[in-house]
């Protein structure tokens, strides 16, 4: 859940939708609040955000979602457990590590059913495979892709102290120098970290295997001791993140205009911008046939590969830690809404 590249500046919005067709916005008074923790609310990375926030979806059905601004060190399960988030988005370690440790957390709704998170190497370099990367060095864009490197690593036969591991941090000119002086020889980071490079004409080679990115990367969970008292306006925001999702299969170019807007610091490069908004699409549409819709199947078959470096200490049935009640509610509208709020959007911003 690498996603962080961009500064997290906490910023409103409102959530949710009632029955089939949306209600007259609400007075600010009326909004009801929802807190939720996310990496980054305002990257292309996290489309969603920014759709929602610019079709206005969360403020016509009556909700405000505060983001969270926090840093990538504090543990997200904290901000369930004293309740000062009501839902958080986890990566798959962070969910499992939870879960290892009999912490009530449940995953309601998988935002990305794909990892963004990749170890790379530059295009043209000595390292070709995973094989050669035995005595390198990787460059960690923050110290939670650690973790991917070492699953990756593994997929070879190699472990961690097979390698050496620096944090490079995700500054463009940092990263571009680690790589160009040859200071590190790999890069373990999220796509939207690696997207600085481009600017500075570096082409870079995935190396993670398939199987490590079929990863329920960035998934929503909850605390579910309030799972009830938390039903009715969770119900409404993930209604509204599916939407906003679907928004970019509907009409990719105008969510891409959106994106370019709200984060130029991303598209200054247009061609990277665009390249990260393709990855985005990738990322975030469903391989399942609803939205959100959690896959028992894939969350037992990547436990071998945690189990292997550590982050837990058995293998856990996925019923433990997985609650699909909300799904139904989250796919509860039709394209057609969707399309005619984007309407209303480019009408407004031709």
């Amino acid at each position: 859940m690498r996603l962080e590249s961009i500064s997290i500046r906490t910023m409103l919005a409102g959530v949710a939708l009632g029955a089939l067709m949306f209600a007259a916005p609400a007075q600010a008074q009326d909004l009801e609040e929802v807190n939720i923790m996310v990496p980054n609310n305002n990257t292309t990375t996290l489309f969603p955000v920014i759709v929602a926030r610019n079709l206005g979806l969360f403020e016509k059905v009556g909700l405000k979602v505060n983001y969270l601004d926090s840093e990538t060190s504090v543990p997200y399960v904290a901000f369930l457990s004293n309740g000062q988030a009501d839902a958080v988005m986890l990566d798959a370690p962070q969910t499992l590590q939870a879960a290892n440790a009999k912490q009530p957390v449940k995953v309601v709704y998988e935002a990305m059913q794909n990892a963004p998170e990749g170890l790379y190497v530059p295009e043209g370099g000595e390292v070709k495979t995973i094989a050669d990367l035995k005595g390198k060095t990787i460059g960690l864009a923050g110290d939670r892709d650690r973790v991917t490197s070492e699953i990756v690593l593994q997929t070879a036969g190699l472990k961690g102290e097979d390698v050496e591991m620096v944090v490079v941090g995700t500054s463009g000119p940092v990263m571009h120098k680690a790589v160009s002086e040859n200071q590190v020889q790999a890069l373990s980071a999220a796509i939207n970290d690696l997207t600085v490079l481009a600017a500075f004409g570096i082409k870079l080679v995935d190396l993670t295997p398939p199987e490590v990115k079929l990863n329920p990367a960035n998934t929503f969970s909850i605390w579910e001791p309030r799972t009830e008292e938390l039903r009715p306006k969770l119900e409404k925001f993930f209604r509204v993140w599916a939407m906003a999702t679907a928004a970019g299969k509907i009409d990719p170019e105008t969510v891409a205009k959106m994106c370019e807007k709200q984060v130029s610091e991303e598209w200054e490069n247009k061609e990277a911008g665009q390249a990260l908004m393709d990855a985005s699409f990738s990322l975030n549409f469903p391989k399942t046939e609803k939205y959100g819709d959690l896959e028992p199947d894939v969350w037992k078959s990547i436990q071998p590969l945690y189990l292997q470096v550590g982050d837990i200490e058995a293998e856990i049935d996925p019923a433990v830690f997985l609650d699909n009640s909300f799904i139904a509610a989250a796919n509860d509208f039709t394209e057609d809404e969707v399309k005619a709020a984007l309407e209303e959007w480019k009408a407004a911003n031709p």
